[in-house]
């Protein structure tokens, strides 16, 4: 696993500068990829990945530090950042702009994708987008819509395609022309600042078999049916998606060696449930094998 995990961080570091990377999971489980083109003297960077946690350092010195900024499309999958003592809830679709000389700690919540473009620091600071805006970007306004589907339409396929010589620096002035309105857009749309806040707190009391819709209401700051009418909104159900989210968790955990000893019941009362027949029942019902088949079956 190490080699796997080190050639993978090795890449993102000729990439993007001096990140560090952690996955806690089976070996044969780990998943790294990148992919990076030059489009004028903009970088772009195609990365894909299960790790549980990606870091950059604040006082690292690479060829990175004081000349890029990091614009990120969340492409798929989902992952808490924290950025500047913040903790932001990025989802499929969501962008952000942060500065690499700042700390950066990311935790993805299983396999995820992003588009990472490495801007010029000096082309930012000269249309006055200083690092007090950078973080997740609102993208409810016609500039933070058109800058989200540029970079949603973009891929190797289509740089390889389409990209000519004559293109120049078009795509990264381009892409700073619109996060300068973007960012002077300020209002967060209070149902999706609301619906971070709720899964934020899901993710980060999973473990707790006292987690209910009657907690999570009472943390955000609203009426329980304010809460569930906000899942419906997303075609969710909130006790489905606490559900989905522990029945993640243990499916990681009995694919971890480290995990062979544990008894099902144990992993199950670990991540909140509150027996080990009910989980099994539910486990089964959700993914066709019971977790000691489910266990045996991937370990074989």
């Amino acid at each position: 696993m190490k080699n796997e995990i080190s050639t993978w961080t090795q890449h993102i570091q000729g990439v993007c500068g001096e990140f560090e990377t952690r996955f806690d999971g089976q070996s044969s489980l780990f998943i790294g990829e990148v992919k990076a083109f030059l489009l004028g003297q903009t970088e772009i960077a195609f990365i894909k990945s299960n790790a549980n946690f990606i870091e950059r350092k604040p006082e690292i010195l690479d060829r990175v530090k004081d000349r890029f900024c990091f614009l990120i499309l969340q492409y798929t999958g989902k992952m808490l950042l924290n950025y500047r003592n913040e903790t932001l809830f990025l989802s499929e679709g969501d962008v952000v702009l942060l500065d690499s000389e700042e700390h950066i700690m990311m935790y993805p919540q299983g396999l995820f994708s992003h588009i990472s473009v490495h801007l010029s620091r000096e082309k930012l600071l000269k249309e006055n987008i200083s690092s007090e805006y950078f973080g997740k970007l609102i993208t409810q306004n016609m500039s933070g819509f058109l800058l989200k589907n540029i970079l949603k339409n973009m891929s190797a396929e289509n740089i390889q395609l389409w990209y000519a010589n004559e293109d120049g620096n078009a795509f990264e002035d381009a892409l700073i022309a619109l996060i300068k309105p973007t960012i002077n857009y300020k209002n967060l749309n209070q149902l999706n600042h609301l619906m971070e806040k709720a899964e934020r707190y899901i993710i980060e009391n999973l473990s707790k078999p006292e987690l209910s819709p009657k907690l999570i209401a009472e943390h955000i700051g609203v009426s329980l049916r304010h809460l569930y009418r906000l899942f419906l909104q997303e075609n969710l159900s909130i006790n489905k998606y606490i559900q989905h989210k522990r029945l993640e968790r243990i499916k990681t955990d009995l694919l971890d060696k480290k995990n062979k000893q544990s008894s099902i019941t144990q992993l199950a009362l670990k991540w909140g449930f509150w027996d080990g027949a009910h989980f099994s029942k539910i486990f089964k019902k959700t993914y066709g094998l019971s977790p000691k088949e489910f266990r045996e079956t991937m370990l074989a």
